[in-house]
């Protein structure tokens, strides 16, 4: 069994990915500003108290603190053992000549993930000032074949009301080069006690790649990390689209 957890912050031109394993030979963080990209092995976020306290970064030339700005959100995978949760942040600190003040989105699987068992998972997060996130996690298992044996858990993030998802769905375009180039997503709200308009219907976003983005190995997965720019009820926003895949 091994802790998952990742972590993506940005603000379109300083943006970050972190993804745990749970040991340093299956952790990396990678950072950019503009065309600069920095890929960290070994770097993974270090907590302070309980789970949902403070995430640090620490590494040559970087001290980066992710502390919770919003609920913490527990979200079951449907159909399957793997459970976890999601939660805004904002990420403070510096790395390099960058100092960093922005919202980001962590989460953690803390229950135990069989990274074995996968062919691959994406990590999908958006964020919107000041307080508002969508994020979507797709566990693919070994010989699933498509989009269809996908295992999703996912939570929608906002001020008046956070939950987690039913029947959340991702939909993702891919360039000539194998990088993801557009995102979709598609969160239902699950039923809560209140009845309202808000879970009628579904919360979607639309997202493009802005052209950073970072590639590294991490144990037996190839990780891809890449900033998008997200569009929801006429607001946009920023994210991150990682892509670990077994080799």
């Amino acid at each position: 069994m091994t802790a998952l957890r990742t972590l993506s912050f940005g603000n379109g031109s300083l943006w970050g990915a972190s993804w745990s394993a749970g040991s340093p030979e299956t952790s990396l963080c990678a950072l950019g500003a503009g065309a600069e990209t920095v890929i960290l092995p070994g770097v993974r976020p270090s907590e302070n108290g309980t789970g949902d306290g403070d995430w640090r970064l620490d590494g040559d030339g970087v001290a980066l603190i992710a502390s919770p700005a919003g609920q913490l959100v527990d979200v079951p995978a449907v159909q399957d053992t793997v459970s976890g949760w999601d939660q805004l942040c904002r990420v403070t600190g510096s790395f390099g000549e960058h100092e960093v003040d922005c919202l980001g989105l962590r989460s953690a699987w803390a229950d135990g993930v069989e990274l074995s068992r996968f062919e691959s998972i994406r990590a999908v997060s958006v964020w919107f000032d000041p307080d508002e996130a969508l994020a979507l996690t797709a566990f693919r298992p070994r010989k699933g074949k498509g989009h269809e044996a996908d295992l999703l858990a996912a939570s929608v993030i906002a001020a008046d009301r956070s939950a987690a998802a039913e029947d959340p769905r991702l939909s993702t375009t891919y360039g000539a080069d194998g990088w993801p180039s557009r995102a979709g997503l598609e969160l239902w709200l699950s039923a809560g006690e209140d009845a309202d308009s808000e879970r009628q219907f579904p919360r979607r976003a639309s997202g493009e790649a802005i052209g950073a983005r970072a590639q590294a190995l991490a144990g037996e997965l190839e990780l891809r990390a890449e900033p998008f720019r997200w569009h929801s009820r006429s607001r946009d926003g920023a994210g991150m689209y990682i892509l670990a895949r077994r080799q």
